[in-house]
């Protein structure tokens, strides 16, 4: 509805002439039939006037999609609805927005921890793995050495025994003759009991899995960074994985099924370094990795511990 005719709407329900409409407000009947026949239009201080004196506001008087004066209010509240609406598709396109960026920051950060670990390939290294756990039930502190040279591989467990590492397991493997051995600490019987890993293998492809040929620190270091395409696709978008940083190496992730949290440290070769975990209980477990991979620091072969005879060997009961 248009100006002129809300004026003449106004006019004639409140049973007013022309004349008297135009005395309402000072003007005369030719002004007041001018408006209504839309040649002319009232100026500011009459639409203030008319406002004022038939109690009309001026979203009535102009905005044309208005029909009544009851329905400004729905009008306008449909127009702050439109706005409204649109305000929250802009917020809503803006964190998906955030959100796809932060996906692609954490895709090319955790490719590049995958791409420059899986690329390691030194063969004479120690990897020292160190594990120390607090909670309230108790303190447990041990580490792992591992040792590979060439074909042999030997990986001793330490705990601590008033302060000092005590060697209670060794694990030892020649990848060319095909020997493998453990020895764990009796300690009743003060001595090492032996046991050929091959024996606990029940088929061929067990047994062939015990000389697989692979790189220990590369292969530690895979286990806690996600790896292959599809892996660091689906940690990429997955908001457990709430921080990453390039910069720092690292990352920091919920797991709801263990009710942890976990902070992975790669060194400055993007090896791990350390994996700290904290339980929803309140128990924490931190994983600490050193290594000596200097070339000809290990010599040529690690001696067979059997051989070496430094362990008393116990046989099995």
């Amino acid at each position: 509805m248009k100006l002129n005719e809300k004026l003449m709407k106004i006019r004639k329900e409140r049973g007013f002439s022309q004349e008297e409409f135009g005395d309402a407000i000072n003007v005369s009947r030719q002004a007041v039939s001018k408006w209504e026949v839309g040649e002319a239009t009232p100026d500011t201080d009459k639409l203030k006037e008319i406002v004022e004196k038939f109690d009309v506001s001026y979203e009535f008087l102009l905005n044309d999609e208005i029909e009544d004066e009851k329905d400004v209010d729905s009008v306008f509240e449909k127009k702050y609805q439109k706005r409204h609406r649109k305000t929250v598709q802009k917020i809503v396109v803006v964190i998906i927005l955030i959100y796809l960026l932060i996906c692609v920051y954490k895709f090319v950060a955790f490719s590049r921890f995958y791409v420059i670990a899986k690329s390691f390939s030194e063969e004479k290294y120690s990897q020292l793995c160190t594990l120390t756990t607090l909670n309230q039930v108790y303190n447990e502190h041990m580490s792992i050495d591992t040792t590979r040279v060439g074909n042999q591989k030997m990986v001793t467990s330490f705990d601590f025994k008033e302060g000092n590492p005590f060697p209670y397991e060794i694990e030892f493997t020649d990848f060319e003759k095909r020997i493998c051995y453990n020895l764990r600490y009796d300690e009743e019987r003060k001595g090492y009991i032996y046991r050929d890993r091959k024996e606990d293998m029940i088929s061929e492809e067990e047994v062939d899995g015990l000389f697989h040929d692979e790189n220990n620190i590369r292969e530690q270091t895979l286990s806690v960074i996600p790896s292959g395409l599809k892996e660091i696709f689906l940690a990429s978008i997955d908001p457990r994985y709430y921080y990453v940083s390039i910069k720092n190496r690292q990352y920091k992730a919920i797991s709801f099924e263990y009710d942890l949290k976990m902070k992975v440290q790669l060194n400055e070769d993007y090896l791990v370094e350390s994996v700290d975990q904290k339980f929803e209980y309140g128990g924490t477990a931190r994983w600490s990795y050193s290594y000596d991979y200097v070339p000809g620091h290990f010599g040529n072969e690690i001696k067979d511990p059997i051989e070496r005879g430094i362990y008393t060997i116990l046989e099995e009961e």
